[in-house]
């Protein structure tokens, strides 16, 4: 492999870690904003928490476990700047996944959302964004 080649590849495996580990935001006026994160668990898992908003309405929220194991049981809390806003308990299908989709209020100023899942194991997974509406 050519040195020129070796610091492309180099360069993408970085910039694919980054866009993977780093919540991404994009809003267009102002009025609207969509932030992703996704991590990796403690064990073989990982986590993705999306937080949508649009100026004056509510916050929609959906977080997404992948785990190997499927019928497992997993609880799962939403804290709202720092208030239990949700907590619940959900099964993996066979496939190993489960989804939570819900709204919230969106509060006035800076909304910092944390997401974390409790599985098999003692298993944690934890992921946390913050959307802004201006």
């Amino acid at each position: 492999m050519t040195r020129r080649r070796s610091r492309s590849l180099t360069l993408a495996a970085a910039t694919l870690a980054a866009l993977l580990l780093a919540a991404v935001a994009s809003a267009d006026d102002g009025s609207r904003a969509d932030v992703r994160v996704e991590r990796s668990c403690t064990a073989q898992s990982s986590i993705r928490l999306r937080v949508r908003a649009e100026h004056d309405d509510p916050l929609r929220v959906d977080i997404d476990v992948r785990t190997p194991r499927g019928g497992a049981k997993w609880a799962v809390s939403v804290v709202h700047e720092r208030r239990l806003a949700r907590s619940m308990t959900r099964r993996t299908r066979s496939s190993g996944s489960f989804s939570v989709r819900f709204t919230m209020a969106d509060w006035p100023g800076p909304d910092t959302v944390v997401a974390r899942a409790v599985g098999p194991r003692g298993e944690v997974c934890r992921a946390a964004v913050t959307v802004d509406v201006s």
